[in-house]
């Protein structure tokens, strides 16, 4: 049996942001109360509406589990800012009053050994700036594997950071208007940091799209700023992260149709090994960007179908596309 025993206490605060899921959110804080963190701060987005303040409600007395020694701190929103403005406040919030912590959402449940993960690899790389952030998934990790290290080093993964650990000094480098995207996207130097024409097409689709206001979110912004700052991200071999966002009503997050939806989490085991240099693996970045990332077949050519028709016609044939996405999973 998988499991993990702490030798210490921890010693690192906790960001919990959530919204108004509360049977995900539940679960996380479960995960919390088992780690037992000296601090916690405990964010939840505004509802939209009176029928929604209940949810809201309901999730904020979830700050009724702390029954460990722990200073608490909430920020409760009284109306709605929406994905995007309520978690960079959040993140602000957080690191405004913490030089280092972790970070989980209502969605993303951590196995115990996630927060020692995070605060051994938080001390030790403090004042290293290459690296940026610490992830606690590894979608590609094969649970019975027994690798050389602990951790790898990457720098070419989008989005997705379920359940991290980061420095005050990486977020203050954080834009949430991406203000330096027109200046970079068509340049030499940003073009050459792709590993193949699919990524390089697919991350100026996301970071457009992110910088117009299309995609309504937070973390593709940080990608943006950490491959601008040269930041590496540490993943680690084991997934440490459970996402449980997929069977509800998640922004981000689509059971059947997401190829992250994969349960593949384990204890890590300690003590850690670290690797003996800071190289970034780029044979796994690529593999895991061809895997996770890559638009799949179907969307590709549906993209250039449409990109050949008058606009009329595109609008017209919209929802035929998506309804075969939906019944192919594509």
């Amino acid at each position: 049996m998988n499991t993990f025993t702490p030798t210490e206490p921890l010693r690192t605060p906790v960001l919990l942001t959530a919204f108004s899921r509360y049977d995900t959110a539940a679960q996380v804080m479960e995960s919390i109360r088992a780690a037992r963190p000296p601090r916690l701060y405990f964010a939840c987005d505004g509802p939209r509406n009176d029928q929604e303040r209940v949810k809201t409600d309901k999730v904020r007395s979830l700050v009724e589990m702390v029954d460990w020694p722990c200073e608490v701190h909430t920020r409760f929103a009284e109306r709605n800012q929406g994905l995007k403005k309520a978690m960079i406040g959040n993140l602000d919030w957080f690191f405004d009053h913490e030089p280092e912590g972790i970070v989980l959402e209502d969605d993303t449940a951590p196995v115990l050994s996630f927060f020692w993960f995070c605060q051994e690899l938080l001390e030790r790389y403090r004042d290293d700036r290459r690296i940026w952030w610490i992830l606690g998934n590894n979608l590609m990790s094969d649970p019975e594997s027994v690798p050389a290290a602990s951790y790898y080093f990457s720098e070419h993964g989008y989005g997705a950071p379920w359940g991290w650990a980061g420095w005050r000094r990486s977020w203050r480098l954080y834009d949430g208007e991406m203000s330096a995207w027109p200046d970079v996207r068509d340049s030499a130097v940003w073009n050459s940091f792709f590993l193949s024409s699919a990524e390089r097409r697919e991350a100026r689709a996301i970071f457009e799209a992110t910088w117009n206001g299309t995609i309504k979110t937070w973390d593709f912004q940080h990608d943006f700023a950490r491959i601008l700052n040269d930041g590496i991200t540490i993943i680690p071999e084991h997934n440490l992260v459970r996402n449980i966002g997929f069977e509800g009503d998640g922004t981000n997050t689509v059971q059947g149709l997401d190829p992250r939806d994969v349960d593949n989490a384990r204890e890590t085991p300690f003590p850690l090994v670290h690797p003996k240099e800071v190289v970034v693996d780029m044979a796994r970045d690529l593999a895991y960007f061809n895997a996770f990332i890559r638009p799949p077949l179907f969307r590709r050519v549906k993209d250039s179908i449409k990109g050949l028709l008058p606009e009329k016609v595109d609008r017209a044939i919209t929802p035929f596309f998506s309804k075969l996405q939906k019944r192919f999973g594509a």
